[in-house]
């Protein structure tokens, strides 16, 4: 089974490819202008799958990711990319990463690391069209309890696992990684918050990790084992 990914974000593509052998994904031809405005991980990640398969007529995977901030009424979220350009303390340094980060330390100046808990997490929807492959997900389903799946006919309506004429499978999961952020950043691999996230399961920060340990811990990697546990045996 084969899906392309819905991002040109070199970063994530890394992390898919080292971390799943049971299926195939490829980077998409072209990105494309996806309008991100769901108030949601998985809804986000919905909207770019739908996109892409629609785009290039195959099956699509796309993930949504962000940082949630309990002292912060889980912000930055949704927003964790553009976090530094939102009003009212903006940051409008090119290094989106940089001003992100800074952003989040003035945010969160004078809070105790009792109330910096935090976590990442991570959505992933996936979008099957191949008829063949529509028939596997169909007898998955029943086994597949930690996902949401629904099935759509060729005009959009949802329709019941049972029925005929399915033209889409949409299928969602969302995981999360949790631990609190830091007043420093350590390390310098990751990208995103991960030098100010401190992951008490690895006990470091996410950015002291190497990518497969990363892997093992994180909110993306525990959605990718997901997926691979998914199609096991397949």
């Amino acid at each position: 089974m084969k899906f392309i990914l819905a991002s040109q974000n070199a970063h994530k593509a890394q992390e898919f490819a080292a971390a799943i052998q049971s299926i195939v994904v490829e980077t998409a031809p072209h990105g494309i202008e996806v309008d991100e405005n769901a108030d949601s991980f998985v809804g986000n990640a919905t909207i770019k799958a739908r996109a892409y398969s629609a785009e290039f007529g195959v099956n699509a995977v796309a993930d949504d990711s962000g940082l949630c901030v309990d002292a912060l009424n889980g912000a930055p979220g949704v927003h964790s990319q553009r976090y530094a350009i939102l009003p009212p303390d903006i940051d409008d340094d090119p290094d989106r990463t940089a001003a992100n980060n800074r952003k989040l330390l003035r945010a969160l100046a004078g809070v105790p690391e009792s109330g910096r808990g935090a976590h990442f997490a991570c959505a992933l929807c996936l979008v099957v069209v191949d008829a063949a492959d529509i028939e596997v997900i169909r007898r998955l389903a029943p086994k597949a309890c930690d996902w949401d799946i629904h099935f759509y006919d060729n005009r959009g309506r949802e329709i019941r696992r049972e029925d005929e004429g399915i033209c889409r499978a949409e299928l969602t999961i969302e995981r999360h990684a949790y631990g609190h952020i830091l007043n420093e950043q350590h390390g310098k691999g990751g990208f995103g918050y991960d030098p100010l996230f401190y992951c008490p399961e690895a006990q470091c920060t996410f950015a002291e990790l190497t990518r497969e340990q990363k892997l093992s811990v994180s909110h993306r990697g525990k959605a990718i084992a997901a997926l691979c546990e998914l199609f096991s045996g397949i």
